[in-house]
């Protein structure tokens, strides 16, 4: 019966007054409460490819040590099509079910056109190299170690080549003695493998005539006589476990196992193993000719889905180079503080210390015309209305009072693990300088 409080009688006037008051106040407290809420802790969550997990781990575990307010991070090793899955959220409407998805191979292009179609900007975010590449367990190979090329190599997976002393073999490896009519045991990956997506792309690009079109993806149609092998812990056993076969996988695992790495022959004609080839800036130089060739795109909002860094020229350039994204949508408007920390998280990913983690993890950092991209790709982010921006403060340049206060991630806080870790890491530095 008072709809205008103007025009409402005194008593009641001031009791709809205080109610009014009242009810700002408790709506005051409530918005506190709400940022308060968000304030104790921020949450982030992503999922994909399992060969950078390690490295997400690691940070995550610097963040969640350094950040305030208190940030709760977790990644989800799934592998890359999961993690596809996962980020794009096709089953429910293109709702993600992660923050943030990563893998070795870029979004198809029947996905990216749906979800563009759907009005979501996806974006790719380089920042990691690896090297992939064919080991084998020959006995008594010549200290010039086993060269191999592509259409050789094509031969031996097709089952074309048997034998270890085959002709085409010995033409590349004249010194190599083995026995007469030594089988070659052929071991390949199951199931969706990034790895055997790209050593089947190299073969493709270096020898279509001997590795049609139709045998390059994540899984393809074997030859009979060769074996199967689960995971890349799987490939690395049976290598390891039997004399004279051959297999393929990441350079870095198969080093850290002892495997023997086949010399590979490049576009070049140069042959040489993934080690010398890191060692002569050849992972990263794949990258950079692929920019060079527009098969990177320099906008990461573009479709990236015929990217290959596969059989890119230059004297010492590695053929066989994956290269791993973090995928993120650039409306992050409705995230709240994750994407904030999302920004974070991939502002570090990317950064000098960031990237001088990779090495540790048996992956390169990209070339910095590489990172401009990732860093186009931040600076796209669009973040809720009020949301902060995350700001560092290094361990080597403190920060009076600013280093304190919400939102920055500091290198001065450190957890007792991490810690314990390095000095460990010290002592064990300090031991092989005593031995060597």
């Amino acid at each position: 019966t008072c709809p205008y409080l103007a025009v409402c009688p005194a008593p009641l006037k001031f009791f709809l007054r205080a109610m009014k008051q009242s009810a700002m106040k408790w709506l005051l407290l409530a918005s506190f409460a709400f940022a308060s809420a968000e304030h104790e802790h921020v949450e982030l969550h992503g999922s994909g490819t399992t060969n950078p997990s390690k490295f997400f781990w690691e940070i995550m575990s610097l963040f969640e040590a350094r950040a305030k307010p208190t940030v709760v991070m977790t990644y989800r090793a799934v592998g890359s099509s999961t993690g596809q899955l996962e980020f794009i959220g096709a089953d429910q409407g293109y709702e993600p079910y992660n923050d943030f998805g990563s893998g070795d191979i870029p979004i198809g292009a029947t996905d990216y056109a749906e979800l563009t179609d759907a009005g979501i900007t996806v974006m790719h975010v380089p920042f990691s190299l690896g090297a992939m590449s064919f080991f084998h367990n020959v006995p008594n190979v010549p200290s010039a170690g086993l060269k191999l090329n592509a259409c050789v190599l094509a031969q031996i997976f097709n089952r074309d080549i048997t034998t270890w002393d085959d002709a085409a073999i010995l033409e590349l490896n004249p010194t190599l003695s083995v026995p007469a009519g030594q089988p070659i045991l052929v071991y390949h990956r199951v199931f969706g493998s990034s790895t055997t997506a790209g050593i089947t792309t190299y073969l493709n690009a270096a020898c279509p005539n001997e590795w049609p079109e139709d045998q390059v993806g994540s899984t393809v149609d074997w030859a009979e006589g060769t074996f199967e092998a689960q995971g890349s812990g799987g490939m690395s056993a049976a290598i390891s476990g039997e004399e004279y076969t051959i297999g393929y996988i990441d350079s870095g695992h198969g080093h850290d196992d002892g495997l023997s790495e086949i010399s590979l022959a490049n576009s070049d004609g140069t042959f040489q193993t993934s080690t010398e080839a890191v060692e002569r800036g050849g992972v990263q130089k794949a990258a950079e000719e692929a920019l060079l060739e527009g098969v990177l795109p320099d906008d990461p909002t573009a479709d990236f889905s015929a990217v290959s860094l596969h059989n890119m020229p230059g004297q010492y350039t590695w053929p066989i180079v994956a290269i791993s994204y973090i995928y993120l949508r650039g409306d992050q408007s409705s995230t709240n503080y994750a994407g904030a920390l999302l920004k974070a998280f991939v502002e570090y990913a990317i950064s000098d210390e960031g990237q001088g983690l990779l090495g540790a993890y048996n992956f390169e950092a990209v070339p910095n015309a590489v990172r401009d991209v990732a860093l186009q790709a931040v600076s796209l982010l669009e973040l809720a209305p009020g949301a902060p921006e995350w700001s560092f403060e290094s361990a080597d340049a403190t920060q009076g009072g600013a280093g304190q206060l919400d939102f920055v991630i500091s290198g001065k806080r450190r957890a007792h693990d991490e810690y314990a870790i390095g000095e460990l890491e010290d002592e064990k530095a300090d031991l092989s300088a005593l031995v060597a």
